[in-house]
């Protein structure tokens, strides 16, 4: 390992294991960390002249890798930083805040792509975008990209036809975005979730207006656990009676047999 992260860096290893070594494909080290650390991996061949390719792969170990432990309150994020660019035609590159417009009912103007920018971006909280690019034919779809990368096209006066935007990650846990669109000629619209998708009435209409915002919901009531059942003391029918030499009868029915002491005697 790096001789800087040495303090932060303790590999965990079978007893029986005395240097982290990696033998075979699908073997894994178990590494605890009490600080950002680089880790420096060597690798070299099992016989003289043999293959050194290697995939290496790094996992975050959790006892709730999916979220599901209740929480009352989600973390706060600071979306101070977050920008959202749109390319307007005639105007070029255009950055808003949360809650501000890009073309929008006042100024509407052909969006002709767009990027998230986020400086301060908390770990674990990521947002990533994907657009319909009209035109001449079928629209074109691509695929999901995430925070500083750009969505559609610059120049060539091809309008959006569709925006989807998606948060992830732990921290994005309970949070949801809001997105309203105008498309030329149609309602303006508005929806939430932590995956939204907007577009026109026919899927073909221009984006000529677009507005986020990202925001925590209110916190859902706990749900409620019944509470445990008061003994009630059997009736007599069920109490113990008494057994024979030799036996004892629980309340419940089972029996229990046990030596006596004068079998033990002889």
């Amino acid at each position: 390992m790096d001789s800087a992260s040495a303090h932060a860096v303790e590999l965990l290893l079978p007893p029986s294991v005395a240097a982290p070594v990696l033998w075979s494909p699908g073997a894994s080290l178990v590494v605890r960390l009490s600080a950002p650390a680089r880790l420096l991996v060597d690798v070299s061949p099992r016989t003289p002249g043999g293959s050194v390719a290697a995939r290496i792969q790094s996992v975050q170990l959790s006892t709730d890798p999916q979220g599901m432990a209740w929480s009352d309150e989600v973390a706060a994020v600071d979306f101070s930083g977050l920008r959202v660019v749109g390319h307007l035609a005639g105007r070029g590159d255009c950055f808003v805040g949360l809650g501000e417009w890009l073309g929008g009912p006042q100024a509407p103007t052909r969006i002709e792509g767009v990027a998230l920018d986020w400086v301060g971006r908390p770990a674990n909280f990521g947002i990533r975008q994907a657009v319909r690019i009209g035109g001449a034919g079928e629209p074109k779809s691509t695929e999901f990209v995430e925070v500083g990368a750009f969505s559609g096209t610059r120049g060539r006066a091809l309008p959006l036809v569709s925006v989807s935007f998606e948060v992830f990650g732990l921290a994005a846990l309970g949070y949801e975005i809001t997105a309203e669109a105008l498309f030329l000629g149609s309602p303006q619209m508005r929806v939430t979730g932590q995956r939204v998708v907007v577009s026109g009435p026919t899927g073909r209409e221009p984006l000529v207006g677009l507005k986020l915002q990202i925001a925590a919901p209110q916190a859902a009531p706990r749900p409620i656990v019944p509470a445990a059942p008061t003994p009630v003391a059997d009736p007599p029918s069920l109490r113990p009676t008494a057994a024979p030499d030799g036996m004892e009868r629980s309340s419940r029915g089972r029996v229990r047999v046990f030596r006596s002491r004068t079998a033990a005697k002889g």
